[in-house]
């Protein structure tokens, strides 16, 4: 791998917030939104005595997730997100470059995220309590942060009396439509979670998933798959028109282009993913990420239940295929051995599965690796150099090789 490039959107973040020479700037993640990026920092003053002899390097540390964390464990660091997509917001939250309804840059201060406006009020306890109350739920304890995609999505995790309330926060303008996939699904009797309450402003509280996470049992690979395409087939009967949320070519691009500062043997692996690539028109619904992590079943290995369904719509099948091959082999990479095997095992035999002759018109194998490239590009980012090199290793072994050859090197 090359040096690392230092993130442009730190040099925006420093002279914005005017920041001195020895404050500490650490890239926690950064993703494509809109027509820009958005990257979030670890924001450090240097300790009483630390040497000012010379600028900090701006440094990519990696961050437990992509959850955006308000402080470090010293308690002396903030999070601040550089955000260049363009999109327009009702209210800025923060600091705004250029043009009032398509600023070049916004910076803010986690959670105060101008996309997702319910997002700082139920990020505290007391109007969580106000808003699961007014549900009739009884909070019995304080919401806790389980994902944040910056601009996209947060998911906050209450515990209740009856059971833990998972609360969705959303871009206003999304929040009806996803409110009407989750009824669609449901409708069609589709095991989606059930919703206790949403609001226009961009919340929906869902009640948890039934059964247990999939991800903790992991057991018969070949009959996981069957329930996975019994799953997929009721998806697909489910009557709704609007397109799925992929947007996996356009990802191709971007990581790609990415990559390439990176990796200056990269270009070689984009060749092969790109040939293998094919464009195919959307036929059926499907669930625009479908992957083990999203699914819970019984004791008995039946599927109970499939979360996170916001992508849901029409698209490629191949797409949710990919999704999950590549979910697969992520997952493997970051297993301790032994029970690293079996991830690896439902990961070949996804790949023997789905790579029959519809999988290899769609591109299946391509799409796989380009999900791949963007797990790779997430290492790289946050300097896991090991870890980039294996999943871009992954990716080689997924867009051309046998199915076996997955995990063997």
């Amino acid at each position: 791998m090359h040096p690392h490039p230092a993130a442009p959107e730190a040099d925006l973040l420093r002279e914005a917030l005017e920041l001195a020479p020895v404050t500490d700037i650490r890239l926690l993640s950064r993703e494509p939104l809109g027509s820009g990026t958005v990257a979030g920092f670890l924001v450090t003053e240097a300790p009483a005595g630390a040497d000012t002899a010379a600028p900090a390097a701006d440094a990519e540390a990696p961050a437990a997730d992509a959850d955006a964390r308000a402080t470090d464990t010293a308690g002396v660091g903030v999070t601040y997100f550089v955000d260049t997509s363009r999109r327009p917001v009702e209210r800025e939250t923060g600091l705004a470059t250029g043009p009032a309804e398509a600023p070049d840059a916004r910076i803010w201060l986690h959670p105060a995220d101008p996309h997702l406006p319910s997002l700082a009020p139920v990020a505290f306890a007391d109007a969580a309590a106000v808003l699961l109350t007014r549900l009739g739920l009884s909070p019995s304890g304080p919401p806790v942060f389980v994902a944040y995609r910056p601009g996209r999505r947060g998911v906050v995790r209450v515990p209740t009396t009856t059971g833990d309330a998972w609360v969705k926060v959303l871009p206003p303008a999304r929040t009806r439509r996803i409110v009407d996939i989750h009824t669609a699904l449901a409708r069609a009797g589709v095991p989606v979670p059930a919703i206790h309450g949403w609001s226009e402003e961009g919340l929906l509280v869902l009640a948890p998933a039934a059964g247990r996470p999939v991800a903790d049992a992991l057991g018969d690979a070949e009959c996981l798959l069957d329930e996975v395409d019994a799953l997929r087939r009721r998806i697909a009967a489910v009557p709704v028109t609007h397109e799925a949320r992929t947007g996996l070519e356009r990802r191709l691009d971007w990581y790609a282009g990415r990559l390439r500062t990176y990796d200056g043997a990269f270009g070689a692996l984009e060749s092969r993913v790109r040939k293998a690539w094919r464009d195919a028109a959307p036929t059926t619904v499907i669930h625009g990420d479908l992957h083990f992590g999203q699914l819970f079943q019984d004791d008995g290995g039946r599927l109970t239940a499939v979360i996170d369904v916001d992508t849901a719509g029409v698209g490629v099948p191949a797409d949710d295929s990919a999704a999950f091959l590549a979910h697969a082999v992520a997952s493997a990479l970051i297993t301790p051995a032994p029970r690293d095997e079996l991830v690896w095992t439902l990961a070949r035999a996804a790949l023997r599965r789905w790579d029959d002759d519809a999988g290899r018109a769609q591109g299946f194998r391509a799409r796989a690796a380009t999900h791949l490239l963007g797990h790779a590009l997430g290492a790289a980012e946050m300097r896991e150099d090991a870890r980039a090199a294996a999943l871009l290793r992954a990716a080689a072994s997924v867009v051309d090789q046998p199915a076996d050859a997955l995990g063997r090197t």
